[in-house]
């Protein structure tokens, strides 16, 4: 099959509820994006400056964003280059410190992003972060890195989403042990604890996955190692 290219201008909207009078809420913004069509499939590259393009913290400028819908419209298609696309084609792992191989060779995430805790009386305190569609956000310790953890030791992460006008959000929660991301369990609820028992010696982190169609937002969590001696 012929491969088309195009560009398109995609309306963003941020569909959500108003937190004082309970009436729907929509913030619009405009961005070209270009598509490629191949056999019937179709990816699209968003312009980085008019919406998130990997996850955050949570700060005054986005929080705007939690909790809301994404909803995508499309104009009429016009000539787009093939090397732009190319240039946004992403092939590998992106770029960071902690994960070198993927437990799937087939998925490569929208983005990877290091999140550091804050330990207080022996808990990790974890950030509240704002998530994007098929990004992965690693927590580490409070100097950036992970824990070097034995046979016997234990991991519990408590979590919190913050309500979303899409209901029962997809949070996919996982460890990395020394590089290797591992398949990791698969959470809807609003609240809900992660529970990992070791088995092997290594370095570890706990790693987030939106697997979400919109920005997923979690409030701050804690993370406790538990010491098998």
């Amino acid at each position: 099959m012929t491969t088309i290219y195009m560009r398109k201008v995609i309306v963003i909207r941020y569909q959500g509820y108003n937190t004082n009078n309970n009436k729907k809420k929509v913030i619009i913004g405009v961005i070209i994006v270009g598509a490629i069509i191949i056999t019937g499939f179709t990816t699209l590259m968003p312009d980085k400056k008019n919406m998130l393009t990997h996850s955050e913290l949570i700060t005054d400028e986005n929080r705007i964003l939690i909790g809301k819908e994404t909803i995508v419209e499309y104009s009429n298609a016009t000539d787009f280059s093939q090397d732009e696309i190319l240039k946004e084609t992403q092939t590998n792992i992106p770029i960071n410190q902690i994960i070198k191989q993927m437990y799937d060779e087939k998925f490569i995430p929208s983005s990877i992003d290091e999140f550091k805790t804050t330990e207080k009386n022996g808990v990790f305190i974890t950030p509240e972060i704002i998530t994007i569609n098929g990004s992965v956000s690693v927590l580490t310790n409070a100097n950036g890195g992970g824990w070097d953890l034995k046979v016997g030791d234990k991991i519990e992460y408590v979590f919190e989403k913050y309500k979303s006008i899409i209901e029962n959000q997809n949070l996919i929660i996982g460890y990395i042990k020394d590089g290797v991301q591992i398949q990791g369990e698969k959470f809807d609820q609003l609240k809900g604890a992660y529970h990992l028992a070791i088995e092997e010696s290594g370095q570890y982190h706990v790693y987030l996955l939106n697997a979400s169609s919109d920005p997923l937002s979690l409030k701050n969590g804690t993370l406790t190692i538990s010491k098998y001696n």
